[in-house]
């Protein structure tokens, strides 16, 4: 009895790390991941060579600018590529990755 109550035990923390680190992939960070072949990892690439570097801005700023992709008010010339990536994330994302930029 003992080597099952332990063995219990064992499987729940397995199962409480292994749905914390799930949970931790779905956040900002990981979103994050592709954009960083354009705006850097750090955010430190102005993408495509036009746009602002996303290092220095606070969520709010980036959440707004993601935001202004989904409803047609923000973005240049080249915004077509960065409106076909936003449209596909939920608003909870955008605010998920708006707060992981704003930590660079």
């Amino acid at each position: 009895m003992k080597k099952v109550s332990i063995w219990l035990v064992i499987a729940g923390i397995t199962f409480i790390c292994v749905s914390l680190s799930m949970a931790e992939d779905t956040g900002g960070k990981m979103l994050y991941q592709s954009c960083a072949g354009c705006h850097g990892q750090t955010g430190e690439v102005m993408a495509l060579g036009v746009s602002a570097k996303l290092k220095g801005q606070t969520a709010n700023q980036i959440l707004d600018k993601l935001n202004g992709y989904v409803d047609g008010t923000y973005g240049g010339s080249k915004k077509n590529i960065m409106v076909s990536i936003v449209k596909r994330m939920s608003e909870e994302d955008r605010v998920k990755v708006s707060e992981y930029i704003s930590t660079f």
